[in-house]
């Protein structure tokens, strides 16, 4: 998993973005349609254009002339400010075990597939060892975690396991490419050391992944991926 992540990995000083800039001044909003692939479809919702609009549209610095000169050039510029956009999926956010007897054993755990037109920053946090629950010591309070990757348990397997704790120092960036555009599918294993000093309870660890969007446009509200009010 460390050699995947370094694949992905992309140094933070080669990333340049654009934030977006202003709308001129003097701008006025002019109704938007989008082709669902059989009919135009307005984005105006009373009179403007909605927050959640998949796009919205501007019209500006208007000209004009008026004398016997023969050539008028009109000077047209047609620009377009693209956000970011992420498409992700797990296939699951919880895994239980139950355990018979010690031993090591290892599960397709997570199907993941995320999808971006730029790079994306994943942090891990929190992974640890599954830790003992009950408030009583125990033998032994922790199950030895592991994480790999691949499409099958041989795969996992060559390509290595990671301890749990060392995620949370392995953060990486999905770079931008036509693979993240198109859509990278990833499948995730979860092995687990049980052994016959680990008492009958439960044990458990509560993680948790974060995506990040590298290149966020100032006219789009973090918080919700829409338009902000204000689109100055």
């Amino acid at each position: 998993m460390l050699a995947l992540m370094a694949v992905l990995s992309v140094p933070a000083a080669a990333l340049a973005y654009n934030p977006g800039v202003a709308l001129p001044s003097g701008a006025t909003e002019v109704e938007a349609f989008e082709w669902n692939g059989t009919v135009w479809s307005s984005m105006w919702v009373n009179g403007a254009g909605a927050p959640a609009a998949n796009a919205r549209c501007w019209s500006s610095t208007p000209d004009s002339g008026a004398c016997n000169k023969q050539n008028w050039v009109i000077n047209i510029t047609n620009h377009a400010s693209v956000a970011q956009w992420i498409d992700w999926s797990i296939g699951g956010t919880r895994w239980d075990w139950r355990i018979r007897k010690p031993g090591t054993y290892a599960a397709d755990c997570i199907n993941f597939t995320i999808k971006s037109n730029n790079d994306v920053a994943v942090n891990f946090d929190g992974f640890a060892d599954l830790e003992y629950l009950e408030q009583s010591a125990g033998v032994k309070q922790t199950i030895d975690t592991y994480y790999s990757y691949g499409g099958s348990i041989e795969a996992a397997q060559s390509n290595g396991w990671i301890r749990a704790a060392d995620l949370n120092n392995a953060d990486f960036i999905f770079p931008d490419g036509s693979a993240l555009h198109s859509g990278l599918n990833y499948k995730l294993w979860n092995k687990i050391v049980v052994e016959n000093c680990n008492s009958s309870c439960e044990y458990e660890d509560t993680a948790t992944i974060t995506l990040t969007v590298r290149n966020m446009k100032h006219w789009i509200d973090p918080e919700t991926g829409n338009f902000k009010s204000d689109q100055t």
